[in-house]
């Protein structure tokens, strides 16, 4: 009774006294907060922004939130995304979920979780008013060296807020940003330090003796890091022989709280915090002084965004019964795990050669079996599609898609990535495809290359390269 819902088109003003407004769907956040045109609601929800001074939060709409599929991309030619396909990848996931690697992008499937976080942060305003938003730290950029090894060697027995920018190469450290915590100011400096400048030499004459006071923190405090026992920890103790003693890691703090929920660092703070999006504001380069100056400043703000996900989530750890204890058998794991993968572990060579030599002659009598199954008539026309030798059928996703679709003529439950030159998507048979195809038809041609490409995906995971540890070197 005590909300105006309105459409997107409506232009009537917003009514007196308003004291929150949610947005729901990217066409709404792009035409009442024109700042985020050039983003996606998936970055952008949960974000506190202002209309006309009126605290605002963008989410998605309900009945996206509740469909299992993108059903306006294939339904309503009104949408942007609109293709009459059907709007599944190759291995049968949504699109919408996109690459989970670029800024944490959001599962379909979670929508509903998020939608129900934001509409908790607007009850928040109601109740509040006002967002208690904490003040911002002091961001030291570039700061002396002699300040940066003073206060790394002088701090002891707290939490270091900590991360790290490297290239992708090598992993060579860039810079890297740390913050301590005191629990009487809090944490009120963020200093972000260069290791390698932008023409990729030492950004200090005394970057060595930077690296002997960030090994004694290391030692002598807490290192909170998101994704750090993967990640940061591994780099600074491989790469840089700097060992983690005492190590938390938001990311692996989030999973234990919300087992499927995303838990990139820019969900975490838009779910804990009232911090905008920052994740987006990475120069992804470092060939300019501008850029060294972006990636540092970037770097800075994942430390206090960290610090505010570490904080709320230990606040509300200490409200459900257990899961403190539960999140600190997850810290004391870091250490052990990130030990074993360091100096590796003990393999018998020759078992792995044996399942090896087998796997080899399942492979062929799965093929060999396929192709008596297929017939001789059938396989002629399978391999006329590929050029080059043949193949064998079950390990191409070419020939499975001319057998079944073309040959046999199954429907399409599948289609790939559309061809950038031609506009074109072709089907394709992934691995849920090929479930998905099994359900609709009986043909233990189906099952055998199911069969045959688990097997190959064994053998391929047992083809690793031995981490022979070279000592004294």
């Amino acid at each position: 009774m005590q909300c105006d819902i309105r459409l997107m088109e409506d232009t009537t003003p917003i009514l007196p006294n308003t004291k929150c407004i949610l947005i729901l769907g990217e066409s709404a956040m792009h035409k009442y907060l024109p700042e985020t045109i050039n983003s996606d609601l998936g970055a952008m929800r949960g974000s506190l922004f202002y209309y006309n001074n009126i605290p605002t939060i963008c989410s998605f709409n309900p009945q996206e939130a509740v469909d299992l599929q993108n059903y306006e991309a294939t339904h309503n030619v009104l949408s942007k995304d609109y293709t009459p396909d059907d709007a599944l990848s190759s291995d049968g996931e949504d699109e919408d979920e996109g690459n989970v690697k670029a800024f944490g992008r959001t599962k379909r499937a979670n929508y509903s979780f998020w939608l129900q976080a934001d509409v908790r942060k607007c009850k928040k305003i109601l109740l509040q008013s006002k967002p208690s938003v904490l003040p911002s730290p002091s961001y030291r950029i570039y700061p002396p060296s002699e300040e940066v090894i003073n206060i790394l060697r002088a701090t002891k027995n707290t939490n270091l807020y900590f991360d790290i920018e490297t290239d992708y190469e090598e992993q060579n450290l860039q810079c890297f940003s740390f913050a301590f915590y005191s629990p009487d100011s809090g944490l009120s400096t963020v200093y972000s330090v260069p290791i390698l400048d932008y023409n990729y030499k030492p950004a200090y004459s005394s970057y060595h003796h930077i690296l002997r006071a960030l090994a004694v923190a290391f030692r002598d405090n807490t290192v909170v890091a998101h994704n750090g026992a993967t990640f940061d920890f591994f780099v600074m103790a491989n790469k840089y022989h700097i060992p983690v003693i005492k190590a938390y890691d938001t990311m692996i703090a989030m999973q234990r709280c919300f087992p499927d929920i995303e838990r990139s660092l820019g969900h975490c703070v838009s779910y804990w915090t009232w911090e905008k999006f920052h994740k987006d504001e990475d120069s992804h380069s470092y060939h300019t002084m501008a850029q060294m100056n972006d990636r540092m400043k970037y770097c800075g703000k994942d430390v206090y965004t960290m610090f505010l996900v570490h904080q709320a989530i230990e606040q509300y750890a200490k409200k459900i019964p257990g899961l403190s204890d539960s999140i600190s058998a997850a810290m004391n794991c870091i250490r052990p795990y990130l030990t074993s993968t360091l100096q590796g572990v003990r393999v018998d060579e020759e078992k792995v050669k044996t399942m090896i030599n087998e796997n080899d002659r399942l492979m062929v009598q799965y093929n060999r079996m396929i192709e008596i199954l297929v017939g001789f008539d059938g396989m002629r026309q399978v391999r006329a599609v590929i050029k080059g030798k043949p193949s064998m059928m079950a390990g191409s996703n070419t020939q499975c898609c001319e057998y079944f679709h073309s040959l046999l003529g199954y429907a399409v439950v599948a289609k790939g990535k559309e061809n950038k030159f031609t506009g074109v998507r072709k089907p394709s048979l992934g691995k849920k495809a090929l479930y998905k195809l099994a359900l609709k038809y009986e043909n233990p041609v189906i099952n055998l290359i199911c069969a045959y490409r688990a097997v190959a995906k064994e053998t391929s995971r047992l083809r690793f390269e031995p981490w022979i540890m070279s000592y004294g070197k």
